[in-house]
């Protein structure tokens, strides 16, 4: 039955990979399009022509508003691709002595997964959030920590992220590394409860009472 299990999770692995790369594309074309469209009818509004260099100026300007009010039709999926990675040079840390002033806050930090820590099974990423390391919501702590100990418990399995990270010269945790005074404000700005953020058309724009129309 494990092996049942193992098998079907890994082959909706691979299908979300699919679907998530399709949807990708298909957003990126649907964005682009969009962009077009707007600017050949504002042109259209104003000049009564479309110019193609008042096209290209035009779609830059709506793409542009279209950013600005976070319109933009994407997915939120990442896959980390690890290029040099090997060159960087491994800082070590005294974590045992800096735990209780840092509390293990880099297991709060957000990165992506690769493919092959995603198609091992082995670590969880969002489901919502495609195919970033899961986190606790509240806590904002990686799923895969001991909340008391602060200790991984998928360590032998953990992201080469994680094995390569080094907190000395991470500014966004030590404000001064030497002291150990952490970096308060970026902490707190950057590292909050997460939650479900619902984007999209709604699918009715209005609906009719009476013969009265009422916008949503």
């Amino acid at each position: 039955m494990e092996n049942l299990t193992s098998s079907f999770e890994q082959q909706v692995e691979q299908g979300n990979l699919f679907l998530h790369t399709s949807l990708s594309q298909q957003s990126a074309r649907i964005n682009e399009i969009e962009s077009f469209l707007y600017a050949v009818i504002d042109i259209l509004i104003k000049k009564g022509v479309a110019v193609p260099e008042l096209l290209s100026e035009s779609v830059l300007k709506i793409r542009q508003e279209i950013r600005e009010k976070e319109e933009e039709n994407f997915l939120d999926i990442s896959l980390r691709a690890d290029f040099g990675e090997e060159d960087r040079e491994f800082v070590p840390v005294n974590c045992s002595e800096r735990l209780p002033i840092c509390k293990a806050v880099c297991c709060k930090l957000d990165f992506a997964l690769n493919a092959e820590e995603i198609e091992s099974g082995k670590i969880k990423w969002e489901l919502g959030r495609p195919y970033f390391i899961r986190h606790e919501p509240k806590s904002c702590y990686c799923c895969h920590i001991n909340q008391e100990s602060k200790a991984c418990n998928v360590y032998d399995h953990r992201p080469s992220v994680c094995k390569k990270y080094s907190c000395a010269n991470d500014h966004r945790i030590w404000k001064d590394f030497d002291k150990m005074e952490l970096n308060d404000e970026w902490l707190n700005e950057n590292i909050k409860e997460r939650k479900i953020k619902f984007t999209g058309a709604a699918i009715f724009n209005y609906h009719s009472v009476a013969g009265d129309k009422i916008d949503k």
